[in-house]
């Protein structure tokens, strides 16, 4: 067996026998609420907050690893659909961040980054239950945020509804990677005509000349102070993205993809390999701690490298991109569980385990398979 074969086998293992199940039993049955995240001994966190981002994140997971014959998640994502998302809003009002127990004003915003996720998780209840209401849902929530979010001025959509000054990539690139999904589960050529409208602005405004940028003003001038602040893990992500909205349209996005590469390779990495979590825009480290998430993006990157121009050392660098997701986060923790962030040396600094993360682990894990189907 070769070494991707091996790592290949290695996460489908892990997923079906240990993280899968693990997280299945992290779901409220009274409200259908998941766990926030589990401790590094395996109990919940304590429920004092509950973002909503989780939800429709573990949606997404038990969804496809339905699909994938991981896992049957079926009930997980429909009590999550028919009761758990509720408490936190509506596709026509919008879902607010957090539910607390301190009622602060933050965790009732209504931002672009939850209902870009919302988006997500309804396409895959789409997709697994083929339930026409998921399909209001979804134009409920496109709607939603066009009224309230879109800047009618300058276009593009601010971060929180209500704040008129500040925009983000983050957010675009979730809701350009959830319509991208709403197309492909549905058919419906609208999803992808609103897809294209985030690639332009991300061509127009998000991509510097040598790296990608992360906080705006409502202009597209870089914020004041957060505006030199860089993610590593983002540039990867795109790069992931990019590839499939040239598989789903025939936009070449090559030279956009080596600029990406370029940065993230000379400057987000610390000596051990890992991407590191933030740098400034001219490359100097601002936080050479690495989270987990950052990893499985890096992942994502060198599967769409390969597939784009397959040779060996592409090949082995999927390879070492799972060793390093093994090494330094999922054999140091229980089975199905995982360190979220280590420090510059590798050293666990964060060794619980947020479901947010789960996410980011799996889309990864089953590029993987995906692959594997192919190789």
């Amino acid at each position: 067996m070769d070494s991707l074969t091996f790592q290949i086998a290695r996460c489908q293992h892990w997923l079906t026998q240990h993280a899968l199940p693990r997280w299945q039993k992290a779901q409220s049955n009274q409200n259908g609420i998941f766990a926030e995240g589990l401790l590094s001994d395996g109990q919940e966190f304590s429920d004092s907050l509950l973002r909503f981002r989780v939800q429709p994140r573990q949606v997404y997971v038990f969804a496809h690893a339905t699909e994938l014959n991981l896992i049957n998640g079926r009930n997980q994502v429909l009590a999550a659909i028919e009761q758990g998302f509720a408490h936190f809003g509506s596709p026509s009002t919008g879902y607010r961040f957090a539910l607390c127990k301190s009622n602060d004003s933050e965790n009732e915003a209504i931002n672009l980054y939850e209902q870009a996720f919302a988006l997500l998780g309804f396409a895959w209840h789409y997709k697994l239950a083929a339930d026409e209401s998921a399909l209001a849902s979804m134009e409920a929530i496109y709607q939603y945020i066009s009224t309230h979010l879109w800047d009618t001025e300058q276009s593009g959509f601010f971060l929180t509804e209500g704040n008129a000054v500040n925009k983000g990539q983050n957010p675009h690139m979730h809701l350009f990677e959830a319509l991208m999904v709403s197309y492909e589960h549905t058919d419906n050529p609208i999803w992808l005509e609103r897809a294209t409208q985030i690639y332009q602005l991300f061509q127009t405004h998000f991509i510097q000349s040598d790296h990608l940028a992360e906080f705006f003003q409502a202009d597209f001038s870089l914020d004041v102070e957060t505006g030199t602040h860089i993610d590593p893990g983002h540039h990867y992500e795109w790069i992931w993205l990019l590839s499939h909205y040239q598989k789903l349209t025939s936009v070449e996005v090559q030279k956009t993809i080596d600029v990406l590469f370029h940065f993230a390779q000379q400057y987000g990495h610390n000596n051990n390999g890992l991407v590191k979590d933030e740098i400034y825009a001219n490359g100097k480290p601002l936080r050479s701690t690495s989270r987990l998430w950052c990893q499985t993006e890096y992942l994502k990157a060198c599967i769409a490298l390969w597939e784009r121009d397959p040779s060996e050392t592409r090949r082995a660098a999927v390879s070492q991109a799972v060793e390093h997701i093994f090494v330094h986060y999922l054999n140091p923790a229980l089975p199905g569980l995982w360190v979220d962030q280590v420090d510059s040396t590798g050293q666990p600094l964060n060794e619980h385990s947020p479901a947010s993360s789960f996410y980011h682990l799996f889309l990864a894990f089953s590029e993987l398979l995906r692959i594997a189907n192919k190789d």
